[in-house]
């Protein structure tokens, strides 16, 4: 089963934005688990999705991910809490499309930015 952690600054809005994306996963027939996370919790051998929320997305942190080895991708501006939250899918389903269907594997490090 393929697990998307969630990342956010205080964990609310990652609480209610994984609500969402459990309930649209189901919905597509997708069998995903979706998990808040801060970026510290973060294993650096995790095998997971690692969704950043585009406010926490700061260059530091970003190196911090691709410095720990953990491919990532940064969510839209348009995601905020549980709105949004199909864009949010849209953009990790895309990163798993350009990763070749690795899905919670990690291939090599990856930086992909959120649209507006």
């Amino acid at each position: 089963m393929t697990q998307v952690l969630v990342v956010c600054a205080a964990g609310a809005s990652s609480t209610f934005l994984v609500r969402r994306l459990t309930d649209l996963a189901s919905a597509a027939g997708l069998t995903w688990s979706f998990a808040p996370s801060s970026v510290d919790s973060i294993r650096d051998d995790s095998t997971s999705i690692v969704a950043v929320s585009s406010h926490v997305a700061t260059p530091q942190v970003l190196d911090s991910l691709i410095t720990r080895g953990i491919s990532h991708v940064v969510l839209p501006d348009t995601v905020r809490g549980g709105f949004g939250a199909e864009d949010a899918l849209a953009e990790i389903l895309s990163f798993v499309d350009d990763n070749d269907g690795h899905a919670g594997s990690i291939v090599e490090p990856h930086r992909v930015e959120g649209t507006n």
